[in-house]
C-alpha cells in the first residue's frame, strides 16, 4: 500500500490514458503489421536500388 501512496502522491503525469484500454492481443496485431509494412518498404527500396544500378549501366 505503500507504494501505491507514493505513486499517487507522485507529480508526474499518467503515461497511459485513461480513456482508452488496448488489448495486448491488439498491441501485438499492430506491431506484427508495423514491422511487416517496415521490411516491404525495406525490399522496395533495395530494389529500387538495384533497379537504378540496372538503367545507369545501359547508358
Amino acid at each position: 500500500m505503500e507504494v501505491k501512496k507514493k505513486f499517487r502522491n507522485s507529480s508526474t503525469p499518467d503515461f497511459f490514458s485513461k480513456e482508452m484500454l488496448i488489448t495486448k492481443k491488439s498491441l501485438n496485431e499492430h506491431q506484427l503489421k508495423f514491422t511487416y509494412q517496415k521490411q516491404l518498404i525495406s525490399d522496395l527500396d533495395f530494389k529500387h536500388k538495384e533497379w537504378s544500378k540496372s538503367i545507369d549501366s545501359k547508358f
